[in-house]
């Protein structure tokens, strides 16, 4: 039950401030490009950001299809405060294939493992297998290859849920 909630909790920061950024932009806080369409008249094309984040994910192939990362670069574009909520979620629709070494860190009271990946000795992501038994198999140290949804990420947390073994 504290999953969901923190879950639930997660997603809901995410979307609002992606609603937040669409109302400023609907209230007159316009971008770069509405700037320069009065300027000129003439229509600007999108400039490419010049403040990319410290991720480097794939992007999905265009028939879609989870993003191919890495734990640290994934955490890294969850936890940016200048990310787009809204982006995240259509990027990350399909969810996320990565690998990263396992810890486990106890059991739940139905007796489904806890299982987090360290990120960099400070920042942690807790994976959610949909298959418990998968889950279970699982040992301290392991190397697992993990196809997730994402939960969200606050503080030095990320969650990832419904998590299954990757191809």
């Amino acid at each position: 039950m504290n999953r969901i909630t923190l879950t639930l909790a997660l997603f809901s920061v995410l979307v609002v401030a992606g609603c937040k950024k669409k109302d400023d932009a609907a209230a007159g806080g316009g971008s770069a490009k509405t700037t320069e369409t009065a300027a000129t008249d003439k229509p600007v094309a999108d400039k490419a950001p010049t403040d990319k984040p410290a991720a480097t994910t794939d992007t999905p192939a265009a028939g879609g299809g989870p993003v191919k990362t890495n734990p640290k670069d994934l955490f890294a574009e969850f936890s940016d405060p200048k990310a787009d909520g809204m982006k995240l979620i259509d990027k990350y629709h399909d969810g996320a294939t990565f690998s990263g070494k396992v810890s486990v860190k106890g059991a739940e009271e139905s007796g489904k493992p806890i299982l987090w990946i360290d990120i960099d000795g400070k920042n942690h992501m807790t994976l959610d297998y949909t298959d418990v038994a998968q889950a279970k198999a699982v040992k301290d140290g392991d190397v697992v290859t993990v196809t997730c949804k994402i939960g969200g990420a606050s503080g030095t947390m990320m969650m990832v849920i419904d998590c299954a073994a990757a191809n």
